[in-house]
């Protein structure tokens, strides 16, 4: 035993020896190896440096080529799972035809004792209602004896109430008749207090008409003649307008040469609208509603100011006119008139050029100016829907209107 453990003892040192041999030649090595490097790392920088370029280029090349290998390997599982996904569904539909056979075969045989069981209580419900019509019969009887007796004093009853609701209507009918016949009297008595009443206040009027009637003839003398002074006058000063504006009319006609009017391009005619390029068919009957509103009220407007003017000459008021200090001629009656009239004029005209533009609507002439055929604008035809001219025209005196 001592002779084997010195033997392990002897081993146990030589194994410790060689490996502090190794390790001391592993660090010798070691340390050669570092100066090596550290020699090599100078001239490895510039090495590295291009190989990292390279290495990048390749990783971009490795890239390019693993997302193209990702894709392909995508494509193909997407294939793949759409086949499995595919063959699942044939095996579930096959599975839930299975079970549809299945459930058909117990829904079957479930509806044979359903319809056993149905038949035996369908027996047994008969012949319970066999016993119950017996019954009901019975019941029917006694039920008819008691409401043939309840109807025979409910049609007892019911004459009692009627005869009451009778002589409620007579009495109510009465009691209205009393308390028409009292209105009437009332609404009779009141009609001929108003007829009174307003018989008092024409007799007023007409007295009060009467006194400023014998006012008025005094003065009308004096306002006649002075009214004929001033009407010669004043159709003095129009005569000489006359002339001024004719021959400032014949001096601009003469200055200037009609220009010639370019084609316009029409389409057909739809509702008595030809609409055209410049104006389309929504934008002309938007127009034509305009005008259409327009002429109806200056139709209406017209025939105020003529019946507002014959109701002057009718009532005998145009001597109520102040020449004096404290008067003045636009105050009078008489310049209302003529002023009515003259408005009523307008309107007329204005009318008579809205009928000329809806004319111009239907052959596809509206929209351009009658002087050098040009579009007018649309802003200017919302604003005066019956125009015929340019806004240049109109300061130039070219147009008619």
């Amino acid at each position: 035993m001592n002779a084997a453990a010195r033997r392990k003892a002897a081993q146990k040192k030589k194994a410790i020896a060689q490996k502090k041999a190794a390790a001391k030649r592993a660090a010798a090595k070691k340390q050669a190896l570092a100066k090596k490097v550290a020699f090599k790392k100078q001239a490895l920088a510039k090495k590295v440096a291009l190989q990292k370029q390279a290495a990048a280029k390749r990783r971009k090349i490795e890239d390019l080529r693993r997302r193209k290998a990702k894709r392909a390997a995508e494509d193909k599982r997407r294939k793949m799972k759409k086949i499995q996904d595919e063959k699942r569904r044939k095996a579930k539909k096959a599975q839930d035809e299975l079970r549809r056979k299945a459930a058909k075969k117990k829904a079957e045989a479930d509806r044979r004792a359903a319809q056993r069981k149905a038949e035996a209580l369908r027996r047994k419900q008969a012949q319970q209602r066999q016993a119950d019509e017996r019954k009901r019969k019975q019941a029917r009887i006694a039920a008819e004896r008691e409401r043939k007796q309840a109807r025979i004093a409910a049609e007892r009853e019911r004459k009692r109430i009627a005869k009451e609701k009778l002589a409620e209507r007579k009495r109510i009918l009465k009691v209205k008749l009393a308390e028409k016949r009292r209105r009437d009297l009332e609404r009779q008595v009141a009609t001929e207090e108003r007829k009174r009443e307003q018989a008092r206040k024409r007799a007023a009027i007409d007295d009060e008409r009467r006194e400023k009637q014998r006012e008025r003839d005094k003065i009308t003398k004096a306002k006649e003649a002075e009214r004929q002074v001033r009407e010669a006058e004043r159709a003095r000063i129009r005569t000489l307008r006359d002339e001024e504006e004719a021959r400032i009319r014949a001096q601009q006609e003469k200055a200037m040469a009609k220009p010639v009017k370019p084609p316009i391009i029409k389409s057909d005619s739809v509702d008595g609208i030809t609409a055209t390029v410049e104006f389309d068919l929504a934008f002309l009957r938007t127009q034509k509603a305009l005008l259409l509103s327009k002429r109806i009220e200056l139709v209406g407007q017209a025939k105020r100011l003529v019946q507002e003017a014959a109701e002057i000459v009718a009532n005998q008021e145009m001597g109520d006119v102040d020449f004096g200090e404290e008067g003045g001629e636009g105050d009078t009656m008489v310049v209302e008139r003529e002023r009515d009239l003259i408005l009523s004029d307008q309107a007329l005209a204005e009318v008579d050029a809205i009928d000329a533009a809806l004319e111009r609507m239907q052959i596809g002439e509206y929209g351009y100016s009658l002087y050098s055929g040009l579009p007018i604008p649309r802003e200017r035809l919302e604003a005066l829907p019956w125009t015929t001219e340019l806004v240049t025209e109109r300061a130039g005196g070219l147009g008619s209107r």
